[in-house]
C-alpha cells in the first residue's frame, strides 16, 4: 500500500511539473522567417584582414612587425578594442568595417606611432588585405 501511495504522489507531482513546462513554452517569442533573415543581414557586415607594416621613421626601411610585442586596434565609433592574432604578431583577423586607431605595445627603448585608418573595401589590396603602416622609433 505504501508503494501505491508513493507512485500516486509521483504521478501527481509529475503531472503538475509537465503543466508548468507547457505554460513556459507558450511564453517564448517565436520569430518569423523575415525577422531571421533581417537579423542575418545585419550580422553579415563585411570584415577585413588587416596586416601591420612597420617602417623605420628615419630611414624608411621596413622592419618585421614582430619587433614589437603586439598591436591593438580601437574602433573609433564603438570604442571596441581588438588585439592582433596570438599566432602572428601584427595580423588582425576579420575586423569589421569602420574607422580604427592602431597602436603598438611599445618596448622600453622602442615603439611605434599611432595611426587612424578607415577599414573598408577601398583600402583593400588585390590580395584581400588592408595594410596599416606604423612608424617605428627607437632610442
Amino acid at each position: 500500500m505504501k508503494y501505491i501511495r508513493k507512485i500516486g504522489l509521483f504521478v501527481i507531482i509529475g503531472f503538475l511539473f509537465s503543466c508548468d513546462a507547457e505554460h513556459a513554452t507558450e511564453d517564448l517569442k517565436t520569430k518569423s522567417i523575415e525577422e531571421i533573415k533581417n537579423d542575418e543581414i545585419t550580422k553579415s557586415d563585411k570584415s577585413f584582414d588587416v596586416y601591420i607594416r612597420l617602417v623605420d621613421e628615419r630611414s624608411g626601411v621596413e622592419i618585421p612587425a614582430d619587433r614589437l610585442l603586439g598591436y591593438g586596434a580601437t574602433n573609433i565609433e564603438t570604442g571596441e578594442l581588438s588585439f592582433d592574432s596570438g599566432y602572428e604578431i601584427g595580423f588582425f583577423e576579420s575586423l569589421p568595417e569602420g574607422t580604427y586607431r592602431f597602436d603598438a605595445r611599445d618596448g622600453y627603448f622602442d615603439g611605434a606611432s599611432s595611426e587612424i585608418v578607415v577599414i573598408n573595401s577601398e583600402n583593400e589590396t588585390a590580395d584581400g588585405w588592408v595594410i596599416v603602416t606604423l612608424k617605428y622609433w627607437s632610442e
